[in-house]
């Protein structure tokens, strides 16, 4: 990568800042994280839920529904 001709640079154009102490990535682990709970919706979904609230809600709705629900229980086997 070129580095730019510091006398072609603008007046105060990133000199004012110290980058003495600078890490590269310090924050890539925080937004490697943030990405975890990003969720990509199929397009023909994302026309029916126009936000992330209604998109809450309904798995809210979802979850009820399930906790509603009597379970099953299984049937034991007779021994042959």
């Amino acid at each position: 990568m070129k580095r730019a001709d510091p006398a072609k640079l603008p007046e105060g154009h990133l000199r004012r800042y110290d980058w003495a102490k600078a890490t590269r990535g310090r924050l890539a682990a925080k937004a490697a994280k943030a990405s975890d709970l990003l969720r990509i919706l199929d397009p023909e979904l994302a026309a029916r839920f126009p936000d992330s609230g209604s998109v809450n809600d309904a798995l809210r709705a979802l979850v009820a529904l399930d906790q509603a629900l009597p379970r099953r229980r299984p049937r034991k086997r007779q021994a042959a």
